[in-house]
């Protein structure tokens, strides 16, 4: 392999450490520098002689020229019959070993192994390494070449040279997947927020809007964002008044409020927006990062609460579940009892009851313990209430 073959090969280990989609172009080319019938790599663990080549798109398991039904076979019973899996079992991470001396050549064409799946791929030697260890679990990676090629020892070498690499790739993939499992967690979270929020970098522009923004964004005429990713309101002037509460949110420090008044809505109530200053410190070619973070809230939105929760935090009934929602939602008692069709006193005692279990004694009371208890549980929901 010549040098600019060598560096191409090692700027894909590290492509895919970070596009996961990459590792099948990387195994193909490796493959094509090893002359391999197929490469593979997986997961082996000792313990139960168990093993697995079943990916997904954001995996470094992956398999190249070798047929999936092949590779799930070797999944569900193969690997427990696979005679170099054993007597490689004590191979140190990072270390690279050739079949031919875990298993004597002339023994190997006895096995079921070699006969039922080795032999119908025209696979016979095989180079092995583990790229990872962790007790009696290995990350490990196979190149399967036919009969009448076995390894020399310059390809031996010239592997070994490729594995530091691999087993760094490995694990910055590992790293890699482990914050974008945690980023996905975290958006999640930002998604379920009752309010809009949307963060923006130093220059004002937003990195990141959650689901209510967004929503606001479509159907308010007091906030959206343009294709920029700037923010505009109703008109010219607000508009400087909210780019310049978010200025000096980032560049002072300074959280401060405004209103958004929704001048082509016949609405009368604004949106309230709320900049605050979050501690950001961008590097060059680091890319953009949050320095505030706004929140948008519009008061005609009513908030919906499962009320599942209360049953289980406060021991109310369905019914009286019900009535605490919609006095969240900012109907009257009157108002819920017609909707319901129902009576006032029926709501009246079905309201005490409520109190009683919540422990609170007035009507605001209970709607101050719902917003700050469970308030960030809290969806946007429909105003009106339905009929059963």
């Amino acid at each position: 392999m010549d040098e600019n073959k060598y560096d191409d090969l090692i700027g894909k280990i590290y492509d895919a450490a970070v596009m996961p989609e990459l590792w099948p172009v990387f195994l193909e080319q490796l493959s094509d520098a090893f002359g391999s019938r197929g490469t593979v790599l997986y997961l082996v663990d000792f313990a139960s002689r168990s093993a697995t080549c079943r990916s997904d798109e954001i995996s470094f398991l992956q398999s190249v020229r070798t047929d999936p039904e092949t590779v799930l076979s070797y999944d569900r019973y193969y690997s427990k019959v696979n005679v170099w899996l054993e007597n490689s079992r004590d191979l140190p991470e990072g270390k690279l070993i050739t079949t031919d001396r875990l298993f004597p050549v002339q023994e190997l064409i006895k096995t079921e192994w070699y006969n039922d799946w080795l032999k119908p791929q025209d696979y016979f030697h095989a180079m092995i390494g583990h790229l990872l260890k962790q007790d009696t679990l290995a990350v490990r990676l196979s190149i399967f070449r036919a009969k009448r090629q076995p390894f020399s020892a310059d390809e031996t070498i010239l592997l070994a040279r490729l594995v530091p690499h691999l087993r760094r790739s490995c694990m910055i993939h590992k790293k890699f997947s482990e914050f974008q499992r945690v980023l996905a967690t975290n958006t999640d979270l930002l998604n379920r927020l009752p309010v809009g929020l949307v963060l923006f970098d130093k220059c004002g522009q937003a990195v990141f809007v959650n689901h209510m923004a967004e929503t606001l964004s479509r159907s308010s005429s007091g906030f959206c964002l343009n294709a920029a990713g700037r923010c505009l309101t109703g008109n010219a002037n607000q508009t400087r008044a909210l780019r310049r509460l978010i200025g000096n949110a980032s560049e002072l420090g300074q959280g401060n409020a405004m209103s958004l008044h929704r001048y082509a809505s016949n609405r009368s109530r604004p949106l309230s927006a709320i900049a605050v200053p979050l501690q950001s410190r961008p590097l060059p070619f680091a890319g953009s990062e949050p320095s505030v973070a706004l929140f948008i809230c519009d008061p005609d939105i009513p908030f919906d609460l499962d009320g599942n929760l209360l049953t289980q935090c406060y021991g109310l009934s369905p019914v009286e579940a019900k009535l605490a929602t919609a006095l969240l939602r900012g109907q009257t008692p009157s108002d819920y009892a017609k909707t319901r069709g129902i009576s006032n006193n029926t709501v009246k005692s079905q309201l005490k009851q409520v109190l009683a279990k919540t422990g609170t004694h007035r009507q605001s009371e209970l709607i101050q313990l719902l917003m700050t208890g469970f308030g960030m549980l809290a969806s946007p929901g429909e105003a009106v209430l339905t009929k059963d």
